[in-house]
């Protein structure tokens, strides 16, 4: 097992289109063939364990990047065409309006709750 540790200036590339049974060995193999890689995830189901198709390549050096994207993008590999590009990062979760967490780790304020026994009116 190998432990890379996390390089703030490393760029993400997102790998789409990935052949289900390729490898994380595999697709770190067809990149380093442009420079140095940092990490490698695929993305698999939780209860399956199958790959979802596509994946996430770390590199630290920004002309390798550029190269193996341009290189890569759209050929075939294990009979599909992969796509390859920069990865956008995900923002960040806007905050739920009126909602607070009292002292006990529990929701309070306008928070009603759902399902039954947590409308506490009077009903006729």
């Amino acid at each position: 097992m190998q432990l890379t540790s996390y390089n703030t200036n490393a760029m993400d590339i997102f790998v789409g289109s990935i052949p289900f049974k390729l490898k994380e060995k595999e697709l770190r193999a067809l990149f380093e063939k442009f420079g140095e890689v940092t990490a490698v995830k695929i993305v698999k189901d939780k209860v399956t364990r199958q790959n979802k198709g596509f994946g996430f390549v770390e590199m630290p050096d920004e002309d390798a990047v550029r190269n193996a994207i341009h290189e890569l993008n759209g050929t075939e590999l294990m009979g599909r065409e992969i796509e390859v590009s920069l990865s956008a990062k995900k923002e960040a979760p806007k905050p739920v309006k009126n909602f607070k967490i009292n002292h006990l780790g529990k929701p309070s304020g306008n928070f009603r709750g759902i399902g039954k026994g947590y409308d506490k009116r009077n009903k006729k």
